[in-house]
């Protein structure tokens, strides 16, 4: 399972620039908050360039980086993935479509079928129209 400081690091070591937010982080915080590390990570930079839709390689790292903290997180982590992620990303229609189609079936299984319909009643999301 992935704690929240091992997942501090794979995406210190993982994401392009992410190493540099860290340090800067743990300067500021003195500490690991997660969810505002991810938040800066990912966040922005990866809507942008969902937004785009040209940096290909790049995005697929932030995908399967999100999909790894998913897949083998601890349950913050995971927590982490939904609220701060997901709900971050599905606000914004035309990248949360374009989302769907970096991220494995069965993540897309997880999304449509477990996360939209507990959050559904939350806040506005659909599930990815390409796996419907």
């Amino acid at each position: 399972m992935i704690d929240i400081k091992q997942c501090a690091e794979l995406l210190a070591d993982k994401i392009p620039g992410a190493a540099q937010i860290y340090k800067e982080h743990l300067n500021d915080y003195n500490e690991i908050n997660l969810h505002i590390l991810v938040g800066d990570i990912i966040n922005e930079p990866l809507t942008k360039l969902l937004g785009e839709n040209k940096q290909r390689d790049l995005i697929k790292i932030y995908c399967d980086t999100i999909e790894r903290m998913w897949r083998y997180g601890d349950e913050y982590v995971k927590n982490v993935v939904d609220v701060t992620i997901l709900e971050y990303i599905s606000g914004r229609d035309e990248e949360w479509q374009i989302f769907g189609s970096y991220v494995t079936d069965g993540f897309k299984n997880y999304i449509n079928k477990e996360y939209v319909p507990f959050f559904r009643s939350y806040f506005k999301i659909v599930p990815f129209e390409i796996f419907l």
